[in-house]
This record gives C-alpha cells, sequence and structure tokens, in this order.
C-alpha cells in the first residue's frame, strides 16, 4: 500500500467471517460474500463522506475488496493491498499492524468475535469501528455499512475527536509457559476439554470447563452468555467475571454441583449448564487455567496445554478504542452544520 499523505481509513474485511462450523450445527445462515462485497463498498462510500481522503482494504484470497470497488466512483483514493497469504485470521492481524504503521486514523473490521481479536492482536489500540459480519457478535455492532463508513471517516479526518467519540474496550491478556508473547481476546478466554484445535470453533458446550470473561451481556449469543446468566458484565463496566462450569444435563452420570442454568450458546439454541462456581474479577486479576485442553479466544481453539501446564488470564482495560458511530456523525455533523436553534424558526 502506498503511504500517500490524507486522512485515511483502513477496512479489515474477513472471507472466513459468519462460515465456520457454528452455521451449520445452530439455526444460523452463512454470511456470503455478496453480503461482504456490498458491506465493503457501502463503508468506502460512507468513509469518503465522513472526511477520509484515502481508503485502504485489506486483501485475501476471494478478492473482496477488488470486487467490492468494481466501478465505485468515489473522490477519494480507494487502495486494495495483496493479500499476505496466510488464508487464515493473521492476514487480518498483519493488515491491523500495517494500518498503524502507516498512520491510519480508523480502522473499520468486518466480521465477528474473532476477526476483532486479529485486528487487535495486529494494533492493540486501533481506533475500531467493529461490524457485524460473523457468527458470534458479541463484540462488534449491528450497524448500517454506510454509517460506520462515515462515523470512521469523521474521525480520521478530524471532524470527530477520539475523547468525544471513542471508548477503550477491556481486552484478555492470556500469557502461557511456553508462549513469547501473550495472546489476546475481547470477549472471553475457556478452557476445553478436547486434545485438539481441530475446526476450531466451538459448538459443544458439553466440553468447556471454564470461562473467563470481559464482556458478559444478557443479550449476547455466544459462550459469554453463560456467564451472562449468573454474572452479568456490561462492556463498559469494570473488569470481568470467572465462571466454572460442572457438567451437563445431558451426561446422566453427571452429579450436579451447583445451579442449572440455560443460555443461548449458539443462534438458534440454548443449552443446560450446570454452574459449578462464579466469581467477578478486578482488571489485572490473574486466573489460572489449567490443562489438558485447549484454550479458547473469543469463540476460538486456539492454544494448546498439555497436562498440567498452565495459562495465567487477566482481564485489562487498555484495548481497541472503540467508534460510538452515532457520536460521531452528530459530531460532525455539528461541525459542518452549525445552524444551531435558530434554524428552527427559518
Amino acid at each position: 500500500m502506498s503511504e500517500a499523505a490524507g486522512p485515511a481509513v483502513g477496512i479489515v474485511a474477513n472471507p472466513l467471517a459468519g462460515k465456520d462450523v457454528r452455521r451449520l450445527t445452530s439455526g444460523a445462515t452463512p454470511v456470503s460474500d455478496a453480503v461482504k462485497i456490498g458491506a465493503i463498498r457501502r463503508a468506502v462510500v460512507g468513509a469518503i463522506e465522513g472526511g477520509a481522503e484515502r481508503v485502504l482494504i485489506s486483501g485475501d484470497r476471494a478478492r473482496l475488496g477488488e470486487r467490492a470497488v468494481a466501478g465505485l466512483e468515489v473522490s477519494g483514493s480507494v487502495e486494495v493491498a495483496e493479500p499476505h497469504g496466510w488464508h487464515t485470521g493473521r492476514d487480518s492481524q498483519l493488515a491491523a499492524a500495517q494500518f498503524r504503521d502507516m498512520g491510519v486514523g480508523a480502522v473499520i473490521a468486518l466480521g465477528g468475535d474473532g476477526t476483532q481479536r486479529d485486528v487487535a492482536t495486529g494494533w492493540r489500540t486501533a481506533p475500531l469501528m467493529p461490524l457485524a459480519v460473523g457468527t458470534n457478535n458479541v463484540f462488534p455492532f449491528q450497524i448500517e455499512a454506510t454509517v460506520a463508513g462515515f462515523a470512521a471517516g469523521a474521525l480520521a479526518s478530524g471532524q470527530a475527536h477520539a475523547a468525544e467519540v471513542t471508548s477503550q474496550a477491556k481486552i484478555i491478556d492470556v500469557t502461557t509457559q511456553r508462549s513469547q508473547r501473550a495472546e489476546v481476546a475481547l470477549v472471553d478466554v475457556c478452557l476445553v476439554r478436547s486434545a485438539f484445535v481441530g475446526a476450531r470453533a466451538v459448538w459443544d458446550v458439553g466440553s468447556v470447563s471454564e470461562i473467563v470473561a470481559a464482556v458478559a451481556e444478557p443479550d449476547s449469543v455466544g459462550l459469554s452468555a453463560i456467564a451472562a446468566a449468573v454474572a452479568p458484565v456490561p462492556r463498559s463496566g469494570a473488569g470481568g467475571v470467572h465462571v466454572r462450569l460442572g457438567c451437563t444435563s445431558r451426561n446422566e452420570r453427571c452429579s450436579q454441583s451447583g445451579r442449572l442454568i440455560r443460555a443461548a450458546v449458539m443462534p438458534g439454541s440454548y443449552s443446560e449448564i450446570d454452574i459449578a462456581h462464579c466469581a467477578q474479577l478486578r482488571f489485572g486479576q490473574p486466573v489460572v487455567l489449567t490443562g489438558p485442553g485447549v484454550l479458547t479466544l473469543d469463540g476460538e481453539r486456539e492454544i494448546v496445554l498439555d497436562r498440567g501446564e498452565r495459562a495465567e488470564v487477566a482481564v485489562n482495560s487498555d484495548g481497541p478504542l472503540v467508534i460510538d458511530a452515532g457520536a460521531a456523525v452528530a459530531a460532525a455533523q455539528r461541525r459542518r452544520y452549525p445552524f444551531g436553534p435558530a434554524v428552527a424558526d427559518a
């Protein structure tokens, strides 16, 4: 990508978002490339209208960016990067880091919780407009891409100021004995009693042993919905929650150790879960998860723990700067159209 001057918005579009195995095992409909292409196209229009002079789009093997901007006429510059070639979330991580190094003023991330985590991995404190186009959408917002683009463009161009239109999200740091660097999550980290990563997405709640959640809101769908049923934590609230599960009622030999709850762990599906323990967490308070098992980060299996291997998990306060789209649009409009109350008398 070129490093020409002018306020810029970056767009990360994950071609794999909304297509994992949970879509096949639940009542949800896969998110097609056509939906993502349309969203990218509208986000570009919105970003230029919001004040961005350049829009930079991450490349991928599905060529979502190229297909989105084909024939599009806008007053600014639009550029699609060459794919990094991993064909995994690593591409989104590298794109976010590249945007950071190029001085991009705001990032629009199209995807679910996993895509937003990838962006935060590449650029921890990115000015982020998270746009829901995934299977689990706890962290990103259901908002029209045109408006999301405008909000990002307004922030990048200075027509909306970060202090008035962004809030810093929580982030979960995960450190293992073998890791060279900490992994991160934005919603939850779970210990799954499994010996392999496999299809990565978790759809069998019976395998989940423990959950550390930074966001556990009652209207969420996903593993954090389990925590939300017993100890809700809003995205704007301090700290997080640690939940230890007993066993599922499907296991007839199970001696229920706590209280049974029901939660929407997948779209179109409720599960009965035995809660053995839950506790609120302060910022920085460590929770130790011990193998064997696999750690899932925002719903996707990522880190295999051998028997006895420990991982330290902590909810912290220094995550991405999340853009409030409504506030950003309003701020830009106040500066563009300073009519004041007298306009009502015209």
